[in-house]
């Protein structure tokens, strides 16, 4: 009875899944079924998509007691048989390989595969040269967009953001009126669809508008370079023009100067009567 057991213990059962986890959401793994109490001892091998990878072990050692060791984000908790992951991350997809070990039922290897996905925001507007542009942002995987009618002037930009998420940038050049904007991602129940009707009207008045800003900033040019003119004349008309009051001045100094002259003279004569008058 001793050997079949330890036979038991040496070769594992094998078993894999694939669990599809929501960015920002908790997501929680399971490491096989529940042998009940004879667990003794999970160990967690961590493999992510970024080619990082971490360790998780448990063990219960009979003379010590419980025994912990993780080199795992903090945001992982662990149990006897489940992972859970806080606040899931795109970063943290990838390989997660679970073995438990138990005193009657042997060791059970577990390998799940995470899928982390992100849902993409959408939206569809009209650039200023009159194309359409359709915007999937924030999405994992990144999302397919596509339009009707076809048109051969498409462009598609796929940028990869800091979070590991994508965002996808197409825009739509035709003359068609009515264009719509397909937009297909694995968190979409149904495809994601928008039209707008680009018609002969719509681009006049985007046309009109454009005129509109031209002309205002014509009109704007010409009211600075005319007071601009204005203040440089004024300027050399001060400059050149002699001061009024200079001129004041001058025109009575002139009007005084004979009264001086003549006050000075009749002030000579009077003294010399005086002095005549004295000597008789």
């Amino acid at each position: 009875m001793i050997v079949p057991l330890l036979i038991l213990c040496i070769c594992g059962i094998t078993a894999s899944a694939v669990v599809v986890g929501r960015k920002g959401n908790s997501t929680v793994l399971q490491c096989g079924g529940d042998p009940g109490g004879n667990i003794t001892g999970v160990i967690w091998k961590i493999h992510h998509i970024n080619n990082s990878s971490c360790l998780s072990s448990y063990a219960d050692f009979a003379n010590r007691g419980p025994q912990i060791y993780s080199n795992c984000s903090t945001r992982m908790t662990f149990t006897n048989i489940t992972l859970t992951i806080q606040n899931t991350q795109i970063s943290d997809g990838g390989n997660y390989t679970c073995e438990m070990s138990s005193q009657i039922e042997g060791t059970f290897i577990t390998t799940t595969i995470l899928q982390v996905l992100a849902q993409p925001s959408v939206s569809l507007d009209i650039n200023t040269d009159g194309s359409l542009e359709c915007r999937a942002s924030g999405g994992f995987p990144s999302a397919e967009i596509s339009w009707i009618p076809h048109s051969d002037d498409i462009n598609i930009t796929k940028i990869k953001d800091l979070n590991d998420t994508w965002t996808v940038i197409s825009t739509y050049k035709s003359d068609g009126d009515n264009v719509t904007c397909l937009v297909s991602h694995p968190t979409f129940v149904n495809v994601w669809n928008q039209s707008i009707a680009l018609s002969d009207k719509t681009r006049n008045w985007i046309w009109i508008l454009v005129g509109f800003a031209i002309l205002l900033i014509t009109a704007l040019c010409i009211v600075y370079w005319n007071q601009k003119k204005i203040r440089t004349c004024s300027k050399k008309s001060l400059n050149t023009s002699p001061p009024q009051q200079v001129e004041g001045f001058a025109e009575d100094t002139q009007e005084f100067e004979p009264y001086d002259t003549y006050t000075q003279r009749e002030n000579v004569v009077y003294w010399g009567t005086l002095k005549v008058t004295r000597l008789n």
